[in-house]
């Protein structure tokens, strides 16, 4: 699980404590999660991690304006939590020294955070959408439209995703690492290090029937179980401590190329690519005395290099050549329509979450006193990955944490063992924005004669936000407490 996007704010107890930080601080070997570097300086030992991880997530919708006309969707207004708020989350390092120059080790560690389940609720299609008396106007049981029609609605083009029992819209994303590492000597106090990554992720998606008619391979958007993928990738890094009473380090990580998540092809951008984006960090340790160490991070995610999770959804484009020719096609005959579109589900340019690019400033500092080293932290993002107009399909992902307030500690009990502790609490930090698809500017008539003429029903910029769409607001705050063992040997 995580909080910077669906990256963890920190890999180890030490981390975790200072807020993340530590590229340029050397106290534990899952060091190498952040600056391979780094592992040539803890000598030999075993780190093993447990946390418990409580993200609580909700989102409240509201009514469409009173004027509103033509909507694609539009989910009732409500607020819904998700079901699913604890998580448990191992992690483990290991250390050992070649020579006096050099070590080895490997570490092993997770991302996800994508994990949430919608019960309850129901979504309205296509209000204000019909001919004279006839309305094909419907509302469907579930967040976005999965299940059947709401009793004694009739679904008269098929808007409702029609499933009986999986209407609750639902993902489940974990990513976890194998991450050997290297790390060695240049003179006395620089290290380069580097770790070929091997990952793993697995996905699942449910209750997102009603977008099946959207997508290029329709049997491929949800409900298929759990899909698995893997990939490799790679982590390079280097740590300096040339000037006196300063450490220096900084690390690269490489785009992690994923196999392809066949069974949600029709879902994520790439027919169901969905790689692991490349960041980078740079870090400041202060030895500010024997006793006392200040910690500093920049940390950026580039979350945008990845289509599935980058792509924006442009409303215009999605519903032009997409979403109405797909509709209105059971209607009249769209000259022109085709089973594939680049502008529908599983598409290369098809619509993803929107995500952009996220940096995060790091503080920490620590105190040893006698046996025991008091830490304290603080992180925080330039503005998190969600932009306020992307807000409908990140119902699914509310990603919206800023800040994270960290402390913690740990406790040499003796030459070989040791224990640590670490607490995270991140604010609620609500994200609203309009529902692009819940309101358009014009009347079936126009519509059926763009889509009579050929082509796309030519509603250009009918699409955009404006004061009738539906505001949607993401929520979520976390909790999180992480003990430690370490045994040196």
């Amino acid at each position: 699980m995580a909080t910077n996007g669906y990256f963890a704010h920190g890999y180890s107890a030490s981390q975790r404590a200072l807020g993340g930080a530590g590229t340029a601080l050397t106290e534990d070997a899952l060091v190498s999660t952040i600056n391979p570097a780094g592992l040539v300086w803890v000598g030999n030992r075993i780190d093993v991690n447990f946390s418990v991880f409580a993200p609580v997530r909700d989102y409240t919708t509201f009514a469409r304006g009173e004027n509103a006309n033509i909507g694609i969707i539009s989910i009732d207004p409500a607020t819904v939590k998700s079901d699913n708020d604890l998580f448990y989350i191992p992690g483990f390092a290991f250390s050992r020294r070649i020579d006096d120059f050099s070590s080895w080790g490997i570490a092993v560690y997770g991302n996800g955070g994508m994990n949430t389940e919608y019960q309850g609720n129901t979504a309205q299609f296509g209000q204000g959408f019909g001919l004279g008396p006839l309305s094909f106007a419907t509302q469907c049981n579930g967040t976005l439209g999965g299940g059947t029609p709401v009793a004694g609605r009739a679904d008269p083009i098929g808007f409702c995703g029609g499933a009986t029992n999986k209407s609750a819209a639902a993902v489940d994303l974990i990513q976890l690492f194998i991450a050997p590492s290297y790390s060695f000597k240049i003179g006395e106090r620089t290290s380069i290090g580097i770790s070929p990554l091997i990952a793993g992720q697995r996905f699942r998606a449910d209750g997102l029937s009603a977008f099946k008619p959207f997508s290029n391979s329709p049997d491929k958007v949800t409900d298929n179980g759990y899909d698995i993928s893997y990939g490799y990738g790679g982590r390079i890094g280097v740590l300096t401590g040339v000037i006196p009473g300063i450490g220096i380090g900084a690390s690269y990580q490489t785009r992690i190329r994923m196999t392809e998540l066949d069974e949600y092809a029709g879902l994520f951008a790439e027919q169901g690519d969905f790689d692991i984006p490349s960041s980078w960090n740079v870090g400041l340790s202060l030895h500010l005395s024997d006793n006392l160490r200040v910690a500093l991070d920049y940390q950026r995610i580039n979350f945008s290099e990845v289509a599935s999770v980058g792509n924006p959804l442009d409303p215009n484009r999605f519903v032009n050549d997409c979403a109405l020719p797909r509709l209105l096609n059971g209607i009249i005959p769209i000259v022109g329509s085709s089973d594939q579109s680049s502008a529908c589900l599983g598409a290369d340019k098809g619509p993803g979450f929107g995500w952009q690019d996220v940096q995060v400033y790091k503080l920490g500092v620590q105190y040893k006193f006698a046996a025991f080293k008091f830490r304290a932290g603080y992180s925080i993002n330039d503005g998190q990955p969600i932009p306020s107009d992307e807000v409908l399909f990140n119902i699914l992902a509310p990603a919206v944490i800023e800040k994270h307030y960290t402390a913690g500690l740990s406790y040499q009990y003796s030459k070989s063992i040791g224990f640590d502790l670490a607490a995270m609490y991140a604010p609620s930090n609500p994200v609203r924005g309009k529902n692009p698809l819940s309101n358009v500017e014009a009347n079936l008539v126009q519509i059926l004669a763009g889509g009579a003429a050929g082509g796309s029903p030519a509603l250009d910029n009918a699409f955009d936000a404006d004061p009738e769409d539906q505001d949607i607001s993401l929520d979520m705050h976390q909790w999180e407490i992480t003990l430690g063992f370490n045994y040196r040997f």
